[in-house]
This record gives C-alpha cells, structure tokens and sequence, in this order.
C-alpha cells in the first residue's frame, strides 16, 4: 500500500506547533485572484423574448417560456395533428388533460414565488385551454 502513488498530498498549513509555537516552516500562502461575479442576466422581457435566436445556440429559458412551450403542447393534442402531416386529425383530449393538470399542479407547488407576469401567463394560458378542452370535449359529444 506505500508503494502506491498518493493522488493527492497533506501539507500541515497552522502557523503554530502543537506546544503553541509560531512555526518557522509554515509554507507561503497563495492568494490566487478572486473570481469576478458572473454579468447579470438582463431583464426578461417581450422584445429580449421575440427576438430571433441566431442558429446554433439555445434560447433563453425562464420559467415563464417553459409554461408557455407546456401550454402549447397541450393545445396541439386539442387541436390534433391533421392527417395530412401523418396524425389522425382527432384531437387527443387525455393527453391535453394531462399537460392541463400538470400546469395546475405547477401553478400549486410554485404559489407565492412567481412574478406578477408569471402570474399573469398562467392564469392566462389555463384558462384558455381550460376552454378550448370544454370546446373540443363538446364538440366529441355531438
């Protein structure tokens, strides 16, 4: 086991010995430069979020753009893929119900730390799938 390469070392760092003596020995210490904070991220806002993303990089995801990327998931299971691009042309009301309650259950677990515009998308975006789900379910029934 000591014929092992140790991959790491122990250097004794105190200033004093065991008897409370300054030790002479005491290695230097490194000041190494401190780590500048990283920029602010700008405020989001309507023209940061319309703006065009160049090619090869990732959007800015806050949490008010995931809420809308869910919501427009469950509006394409309500509106249904057309049978022209390979789907059934039936809207999938399970699915969007699914995505609707996942967003209610969001919306729940993240009360009271939420932004008044984030308050705003969600109260928004439930209600209009809310509605086009009742429309959609109505429309199986007749």
């Amino acid at each position: 086991m000591s014929d092992e390469k140790k991959p790491f070392t122990v250097s004794d760092r105190r200033h004093f010995t065991v008897e409370g003596e300054a030790r002479t020995d005491a290695p230097e210490e490194r000041h190494e430069p401190e780590a500048s904070p990283p920029p602010e991220a700008p405020e989001s806002s309507e023209a940061t979020r319309t703006s065009e993303v160049p090619p090869g990089s990732t959007p800015h995801v806050d949490f008010a753009s995931f809420i809308i990327s869910m919501a427009a998931q469950a509006g394409a299971l309500l509106e249904g893929i057309p049978a022209s691009e390979g789907g059934e042309g039936q809207p999938d009301l399970e699915g969007a119900r699914s995505i609707i309650s996942v967003l209610e259950m969001l919306r729940d677990k993240t009360e009271g730390r939420r932004t008044p515009e984030e308050d705003r998308v969600f109260e928004a975006i439930l209600y209009d799938l809310r509605m086009g789900y009742v429309a959609k379910a109505r429309e199986g029934k007749a």
